[in-house]
């Protein structure tokens, strides 16, 4: 139920190998996607599984991203659209609201 990593970039092969390289290490067992033909090219057939019945947790997650980011939804100037910023923004709302330790951070702030 934890978001454990993500890669920002294109959706597209190169992206998604630089993710499969770094889960690895985590030793998955099995990936749950939709059916975009490059996870079929990358990932062993054994431990994919393309169905939409098993993404709604993932697809809840980047509506969440979208409704609590503006830098998601808006098209104006808001924010820096830097990588770097983009991925400390990800990896704060993966922290704080998907994986529920904002009281850790509170504590220490308050």
């Amino acid at each position: 139920g934890e978001l454990v990593d993500w890669e920002c970039g294109a959706r597209d092969a190169k992206t998604l190998k630089v993710m499969l390289d770094r889960l690895k290490a985590l030793d998955v067992s099995v990936f749950f996607t939709d059916h975009w033909e490059c996870y079929r090219e990358l990932i062993p057939e054994g431990m994919l599984v393309q169905t939409k019945a098993e993404t709604h947790g993932i697809e809840r997650n980047n509506f969440r991203q979208r409704h609590w980011c503006g830098r998601f939804r808006r098209k104006t100037c808001i924010v820096s659209r830097s990588k770097e910023m983009v991925d400390l923004s990800i990896a704060l709302f993966a922290k704080f609201h998907v994986n529920n330790r904002i009281e850790k951070f509170l504590s220490t702030v308050w």
